[in-house]
């Protein structure tokens, strides 16, 4: 049985070189929409208190990466976090576990515009009236 090279993990990274790291099974990929990407997190409080520390030293529009499962680093813009919400059992009306989401923009390279540098002679690329 050949092993996977995806690793578990899921590293946001910021541009100064931290760096937060869940393990995938805290984290889903929730949507994936215009260059958008939506983290659902739902983890001990203790690990949530944690990223929110690296979360919350973030601005909106940083550039900043996130790495999912070792495959490289996908560049994107924070767009920011939801608000976090207890979940699961609670002991004296603190709750194990919470859950918050992150939404990130990928970053994409602008689109180039084939006329901007096209040089033609009647190549038909343009419309020429003679």
């Amino acid at each position: 049985m050949a092993t996977s090279d995806i690793s578990n993990l899921v590293a946001f990274k910021k541009d100064d070189g931290n760096s937060f790291e869940f393990n995938d099974k805290y984290i889903r990929l929730k949507a994936l929409d215009e260059n958008m990407f939506v983290f659902s997190v739902e983890a001990p409080q203790e690990l949530v208190g944690e990223s929110m520390l690296f979360f919350e030293s973030l601005k909106i529009f940083e550039p900043m990466s996130v790495d999912i499962g070792g495959t490289g680093d996908i560049r994107c813009y924070f767009k920011g976090v939801s608000p976090i919400v207890g979940k699961g059992p609670s002991i004296n009306g603190v709750h194990k576990n919470a859950f918050f989401t992150i939404t990130l923009q990928e970053l994409k390279p602008a689109v180039e515009d084939p006329e901007e540098d096209h040089v033609c002679v009647g190549c038909g690329f343009h419309n020429f009236s003679g």
